[in-house]
């Protein structure tokens, strides 16, 4: 599975936002959401990090999550 993928699953976020991820869509997701956050191609950390801050900020959570939506 992919960097931060593990970690969103793990802490149950994606079921929080009612999105449904499976390994084979890890690779696609991780870039979408690199891409959402503004750090597409960047390595793992930096965009985990990133990931991260959203998570915290509801709003910017909510936009995370509205993009993510199928």
């Amino acid at each position: 599975m992919s960097c931060f993928i593990h970690h969103m699953i793990n802490k149950g976020i994606f079921n929080e936002m009612g999105i449904l991820v499976s390994e084979e869509q890890s690779d696609e997701l991780e870039e979408k959401i690199a891409k959402i956050v503004g750090l597409s191609g960047k390595d793992c950390s930096t965009v985990w990090k990133e990931v991260s801050k959203w998570l915290e900020n509801p709003r910017l959570r909510r936009n995370l999550k509205s993009q993510l939506a199928p």
